[in-house]
């Protein structure tokens, strides 16, 4: 881990060499009738990067919805416009978004910005920006901070005290102010003592944009009640199928002949495990063995997010 000197960003000039993108979110919030609201702006904007001492960042509101409407069009407008960012030369980009699926916009734009030579750090908040105490402002100055510092590039969550690689997030608490952990372990870096300690993370190989992900994908989550036709019916809706598998990547035997008879006309499953630690690893038993003659893919300690994700692209290298 490499520790930066400081966090505090106040009157750098090199600030102006991030973008804020805005999605909406909770960062974003005012209070409606009905509860709590997106009501991104620009002017919105302008005045958060006031109160973390800003006045030099460029802003754009992408779109002021809440994360749970969010679609994959959405994301890949989202990652649309990182790249025009990217490819005019910006030095990083922060994205403002909603928490509730933050880790699977993370998990795609990974995909999609392969080998990306500048930082891309996603950060949002449980608490409305402008609300007293709230975590936005930390995190919005956190993640400035993180996309200054040098060795950060890629695209991450930062959140609370933890910054997180796209593809391996998961968020694990509803209201705490430190709602994200990565489930395998693997920390792109932490927030501690008013500074950023992280990781030297380079990416190695050419810049490449891809557009290209198949949004017909889904994810089944075993229960003693999963049926074959279960099966069948999904795979008529999707090209790829991510499997919460039990522990070690049990499927029951019921379910096999369906999961191979779609296998045949290429679908493609992919199984990670429904414990949040340490994946699957499908050799050890039987049923897990049975599976993987069936033409299930084994997806390590991947999240639920980073195997759709994975999948999507993936998809796209098979001809329909």
């Amino acid at each position: 881990m490499i520790e930066c000197d400081r966090i505090n960003t106040k009157g750098d000039e090199r600030m102006k060499e991030i973008k804020l993108l805005s999605t909406g979110g909770t960062i974003s919030c005012v209070k409606g009738e009905k509860g709590l609201v997106p009501a991104a702006t620009e002017e919105q904007l302008r005045m958060m990067l006031e109160v973390i001492g800003n006045n030099s960042a460029q802003a754009q509101v992408l779109m002021s919805i809440d994360s749970t409407d969010i679609s994959c069009e959405d994301i890949g407008e989202i990652g649309e416009a990182v790249n025009r960012e990217i490819l005019s030369g910006c030095g990083g980009i922060v994205i403002t978004h909603g928490t509730d699926t933050m880790a699977y916009t993370a998990a795609i734009l990974n995909k999609m910005l392969e080998n990306c030579p500048v930082p891309v750090i996603l950060t949002g908040s449980q608490h409305p920006f402008f609300e007293e105490g709230s975590d936005g402002k930390a995190n919005l100055a956190n993640a400035f901070a993180a996309a200054l510092c040098g060795y950060l590039h890629g695209v991450h969550i930062l959140f609370g005290d933890k910054i997180i690689r796209g593809g391996k997030a998961y968020k694990a608490y509803s209201q705490s102010d430190n709602a994200f952990i990565s489930p395998d372990g693997e920390y792109s870096g932490f927030v501690r003592d008013g500074k950023i300690i992280c990781k030297n993370i380079g990416e190695k190989g050419k810049y490449r944009f891809r557009r290209d992900f198949e949004d017909k994908v889904g994810l089944i989550k075993l229960t003693p009640m999963t049926a074959k036709e279960d099966i069948s019916r999904a795979a008529e809706l999707y090209r790829g199928i991510v499997i919460e598998c039990y522990g070690l990547g049990g499927i029951p035997n019921r379910l096999l002949p369906a999961i191979k008879a779609a296998a045949d006309r290429g679908i493609r499953f992919m199984a990670i495990s429904q414990c949040l630690y340490e994946g699957v690893s499908m050799d050890i038993y039987e049923v897990g063995d049975n599976a993987l003659s069936s033409g299930v893919i084994p997806g390590g300690k991947l999240t639920a997010e980073g195997a759709l994700a994975e999948i999507m692209f993936m998809l796209k290298a098979i001809p329909v």
